[in-house]
Formats: structure tokens, sequence, C-alpha cells
């Protein structure tokens, strides 16, 4: 048996681990999404993961967000979120011109393309931050504020408007709870409790077909052919649903260094990637192969499947190769002037 190697300085394992967990279950709903209508236990299987794998990840985003904006924290969220975000619009958009791809890319730089409403969303949410931290009952207002939202359905997907509020409560429990969290799931009985709840997920998926759009956060409660309150309940119900199946996964992830440790500090990569991967292989019709499997044997196949493209994305040389665009450093040297900005600061707090 082979000892795990000591984590990286200043890094959690724990929240490494969840990252790449999380991202092979992207992965694996993305791959879900052109299958659903081939067996029904992968429909079960679509809404069960669309039920938290986000908000997981804004929960997990929340985890390491600073409640102050400052020099450094604009710095991030230009060139660590925005420029991405631009820069794979475009790169999209090229790789829609594609006889293969099966759409027709983004329709516009204020109209998130498919996965990269969540670059959009987490540089809303670290702005947003630092006002939350300081109101009183700030995530009964996040609350409400998620469930509100499906009153305007003039918001939907432009600027991810929709998704940035839906989702914000799961970000700003991340901030909240996540350390707290941690110990408080270690115990066994705890993590009994969270497979149980998983398996309570996954029986209400099979025996509810629930419309996935609910599960979205980008649709208004009219789109959705329902009234106000039913809607503001629904909307409300799955909030606390996506926050149990959060709190569930998290507390079955492992807290020391393991060989996904790696691969899971590097996710964001492997998630911006994963989108050209899943629409090549529609368009070259390997879905349409895959469908042809027998179902008891196509959601392991396809589980295994996710987490070896999450594998092989994540890796060390494709982030290498990804640098330009994830950590453009080339671009912050012509554009990023800190001694200016930092001058500025000093001469304010004198």
């Amino acid at each position: 048996m082979t000892v795990p190697s000591p984590a990286p300085r200043g890094r959690d394992p724990w929240l490494d681990n969840a990252r790449f967990i999380l991202i092979a279950l992207v992965v694996f709903g993305h791959m879900l999404e052109p299958l659903a209508d081939a067996h029904p236990w992968l429909q079960t299987c679509y809404r069960f993961v669309y039920a938290f794998h986000m908000p997981a990840f804004a929960f997990l985003s929340g985890a390491v967000s600073r409640d102050t904006i400052d020099v450094r924290a604009m710095h991030s969220i230009a060139f660590r979120l925005l420029w991405p975000y631009l820069a794979f619009q475009g790169l999209y958009a090229l790789a829609a011109l594609l006889p293969l791809w099966p759409d027709s890319g983004p329709g516009s730089v204020t109209t998130p393309y498919w996965l990269l409403w969540y670059l959009l969303s987490l540089a809303c949410w670290r702005m947003l931050l630092p006002l939350f931290a300081q109101l009183r009952g700030r995530l009964l207002i996040a609350v409400v504020v998620a469930v509100g939202a499906g009153c305007l359905g003039s918001i939907g997907y432009y600027l991810s408007l929709s998704r940035t509020l839906v989702f914000f409560p799961l970000f700003l429990m991340g901030w909240l709870w996540a350390p707290r969290w941690r110990q408080w799931s270690q115990p066994a009985y705890m993590r009994a409790l969270a497979v149980g709840t998983l398996g309570a997920m996954f029986v209400a998926a099979w025996l509810v077909p629930i419309d996935p759009r609910w599960l979205y956060g980008s649709y208004g409660y009219a789109a959705l052919d329902a009234t106000l309150w039913a809607g503001a309940l629904q909307r409300l119900l799955l909030l606390g649903i996506a926050t149990a199946g959060t709190l569930a996964v998290l507390a079955l992830v492992p807290r020391r260094h393991t060989p996904i440790s790696g691969p899971g500090a590097r996710s964001l990569g492997a998630y911006v990637l994963q989108g050209f991967v899943i629409k090549i292989a529609i368009g070259a019709g390997a879905f349409v192969a895959l469908a042809r499997m027998p179902g008891v044997w196509l959601i392991p196949a396809l589980l295994v499947l996710a987490a070896v493209i999450a594998w092989i994305l994540a890796s060390r040389w494709l982030q290498r190769a990804l640098a330009p665009i994830t950590t453009p450093r080339w671009l912050e040297k012509r554009l990023w002037r800190p001694s200016i900005a930092a001058a500025r600061g000093h001469s304010v707090k004198r």
C-alpha cells in the first residue's frame, strides 16, 4: 500500500479532492444530456446530478473567497475570470465554425455560452460578497433575492444574471459554513447520514420527473409554466435540496491528499475545456453509439469516462498550454500597473 504524498504547501486537499469530484460530475452531467432520452435511468441520473453539482461548485468557490475588495481582488477577477470568459467565448465561437459542431456557438459577448456562465457569475459573486458580509440577515436576504429572481423572466441568460442570483446563496453558505462543515462532518455517523441523503435525493429524482429547466437557475417562473407563488415555493424547495446535496457530497470527500488532489487543483482549466470534448463528440456521433449500450452498463461507463476526461483535461501539460488564457501574465504585464495602484492605495490610507 502506497503512502499518500504530502499536499502542496498552502493547499487544502479536501477542497482539491472536492473540485475534482465535482468537475467529473459536471462532465458526467453534460454527457448525460444528449443521452437522457435513451434510458429512463439516465433521466433520473441527470436530474440527480443537476440538483447539486453546480450549487456545490458555488459553495466551494465561496469557501475560498475573501470578503474584501482591494487591488489584489480586482486583479484576480479581471485576469482570472473575466479575461478567460472573453477568451473562451471567442474560442467557442471559432469552434462553432467546425463542420462537426452541433450548434451555432455563442450568440453575443453578453450571453455566456453554455458552461461559461460560471466564470461570469463567480466574478459577480466575489464582488457581491463584501457587501453581503456587512449585512445582518445576509443569507436570508440572498435567499429572498434568489427566489425573487424567478419573477424577472427578462433577465434569463443575459450576463448570467438569473443564475448569479439563484446560486448566490450557495456561494454565501460556502463562505459562512465551509470550515465548520468540514469539522462537523468528520464523524462516521455524519458520513452515513450523507449517504442516506444522497440516496433519498436519487429516489426523489426517480419518482418526481421534474422539468430539468428548474435546476438550471436560468428560467423565470412564467417560462416554467408556474404561478408566482408556486414557482417561489418550488425554487425555495430546490435551494434546500441543493444545500442538502452539497453538504452531503462534501461530507464524503477525502480529507487527505489523494491522487485526485493535483488534478482538482487545476479544475478551472478542465471545466472550460470539457465543452470542446463534449460538443465534438456529439457532432461526431459518439453519443449515438453510446446510446446503444445496455442501460445497466451505460451509467458506470459514463462515470468512468467522465473521470478519465476530467483527469486528462486537468493534466499538468495541458494546463501549462492553457496558461496564456487562464493565467495571462503576458496580458497582465501590458495592462496592469500595480505600482500606480499600490501608490494610490497608499495615498488613500494616509
